[in-house]
């Protein structure tokens, strides 16, 4: 049986060689063409070698990955729900219910009017002081909009979100506040979606992950 199944796979080897030496001497066959038939043989002989560049067997968009991949109506209520609870707790000026909404790791970022607080710690302190200076109230019309939701390992190992919505702002040298949109950038890990930056560096708005 293996003497016949080796001379089997010489004598594939030596066609496909045959092939490749036929295509290069071809000057009539298009360069491209020429490749990519170079490239399926490389394939059929060498299919797990991991320097092989694999990505003509199947080539998907991130755009059709994005679609494939994400339930946008189940994600987009997902999010909606985290951000109420954000702008419920952030009134309330409840630290603990403030906390489960966010995901702290890396570097959370908070946009203000002055600059980009950077850690939770020291975002902690920022919320903190501004409670102790006014006292914020929000609308309870207020809604995110324009969803974006990116899968993973597109540029990050977790599902990512983006979305818009009225946030508070305060007015330095001041002791109130006031309303504008805000851009939450979200991270789904764990199966959970949470915020980590508002009007921070990772915000995205690429069309093609637009929500529908």
């Amino acid at each position: 049986m293996c003497p016949k199944r080796s001379s089997g796979i010489g004598i594939t080897v030596l066609l496909l060689i045959t092939v490749s030496v036929c295509l290069l001497s071809c000057g009539d066959i298009d360069q491209e063409e020429t490749e990519e038939s170079l490239r399926f043989i490389e394939f059929v002989l060498f299919p797990t070698a991991p320097y092989v560049d694999k990505s003509y067997v199947e080539q998907v968009s991130e755009e059709e990955l994005a679609f494939n991949e994400i339930d946008f109506e189940a994600e987009t209520a997902a999010i909606r729900e985290v951000y109420k609870a954000f702008i419920s707790a952030y009134t309330a000026e409840d630290m603990g219910d403030l906390l489960g909404t966010l995901d702290i790791r890396d570097s959370i970022e908070y946009g203000t009017t002055t600059g980009i607080v950077y850690g939770w710690q020291n975002v902690k302190i920022y919320i903190q002081a501004n409670w102790e200076r006014s006292d914020c109230r929000a609308d309870s019309n207020w809604e995110p909009s324009n969803f974006y939701i990116r899968p993973a390992n597109v540029s990050a190992s977790w599902t990512e979100g983006s979305v818009t919505g009225p946030m508070f702002f305060y007015i330095p040298g001041t002791n109130t506040c006031y309303a504008d949109l805000g851009r939450f950038y979200f991270t789904k890990r764990s199966g959970k979606w949470r915020i980590h930056q508002i009007n921070g560096s990772k915000y995205f708005a690429d069309a093609k992950y637009r929500a529908p």
